[in-house]
């Protein structure tokens, strides 16, 4: 391998190093959280275990795993959760292939839960310019508006927001023993009382008149910190260090496609033609040394970054006495 080939392999080893491990590392922890949640099914401590498959299903979406959610969510009452697994999981077999046992398994425990699903439909009577509708903490798509949609049993805060319009609000109740239905109506909103704009005269003493007022202490936690300012500094060599290297490659290149040209044989005797050889080595060498520094450089600025969290914290407050003004004080 020659020199020039060496700096192109070590181009490929640092793009390589850098991309991050992330989608890995989520898969390890999705194994070790589902593990845990059929651990958890096991004992019997079934809303527990359910929390692990679903924290598991969130990092690394699976058939086998949307299987076991949609189990456990069953055994726990929740149908329209356990449902809405099966059916995830169904979609997920059939777009992964290979996979029709599973695939068939999901669609038939989906169904068999459909004639017991409960809904949930709200109602919008008028629909006005910036409506946002929550059920619970969840804002309700405006597709969903008017239609009966499957939930879980349970108590649910319904909240009607515009801009310019009171807000309305109102409990409902789906109980599994109950109607497999219920209808949530959202009234026309009411416009909110104009806020009067004229400035309210202080009752207190005159002196009070030019008094303003206090503000709560603000915490200010700074963002740099020396250790950061070197972090940068090493990226900024680094970026350097990187266009140095991709300068000097280039450079190799067409230093050894000229001496190829001018001896195309392993043995040469035409001086220029190994002057340019001898050339895009050096070259070459460069290239290296400068992709190693950039390589030392951002791993190096990367460490010192995370290191160089500042604790300093600064504390502005107002102050009374002499004056009026603020006081700051600091605490590491």
């Amino acid at each position: 391998m020659t020199a020039v080939d060496r700096a192109r392999s070590l181009v490929v080893v640092i793009a390589i190093v850098a991309c991050p491990v992330l989608a890995r590392a989520q898969s390890a922890e999705a194994e070790a959280l589902f593990r845990e949640g059929k651990k958890l099914l096991k004992q019997g401590k079934l809303a527990e275990g359910c929390d692990k498959l679903a924290a598991s299903e969130r990092l690394d979406s699976s058939v086998g795993t949307l299987l076991n959610l949609g189990d456990c969510r069953e055994k726990l009452g929740q149908l329209a959760s356990a449902w809405a697994s099966f059916k995830e999981a169904e979609s997920l077999a059939r777009r992964t292939g290979n996979d029709d046992k599973r695939m068939t398994e999901a669609r038939r425990r989906a169904a068999a839960l459909e004639p017991k699903l409960q809904t949930l439909e709200i109602d919008v009577a008028m629909r006005v310019p910036g409506l946002v509708v929550k059920r619970g903490d969840e804002v309700v798509d405006p597709g969903a508006l008017n239609t009966a949609v499957p939930v879980d049993p349970g108590s649910y805060t319904i909240v009607a927001e515009a801009p310019g319009k009171k807000p309305w609000r109102t409990q409902v109740i789906v109980d599994a023993r109950g109607s497999k239905k219920a209808v949530v109506s959202v009234p026309v909103l009411e416009a909110a009382p104009v806020q009067s704009t004229e400035p309210v005269q202080p009752s207190g003493p005159a002196v009070a008149e030019h008094s303003p007022e206090l503000q709560p202490p603000r915490r200010v936690v700074p963002t740099w910190s020396t250790t950061r300012g070197v972090a940068v500094a090493m990226l900024v060599v680094g970026a350097g260090a990187l266009g140095t290297g991709a300068y000097f490659g280039v450079h190799a290149r067409d230093l050894a496609d000229r001496s190829d040209e001018r001896c195309p044989d392993t043995m040469c005797g035409d001086p220029e033609g190994l002057r340019l050889n001898q050339s895009a080595r050096t070259s070459a060498t460069r290239a290296n040394i400068a992709f190693g520094t950039a390589a030392v450089a951002a791993a190096g600025a990367t460490v010192l970054w995370f290191l160089g969290k500042p604790d300093a914290e600064t504390v502005v407050s107002p102050s009374v006495g002499g004056g009026v003004g603020i006081s700051i004080s600091g605490r590491l």
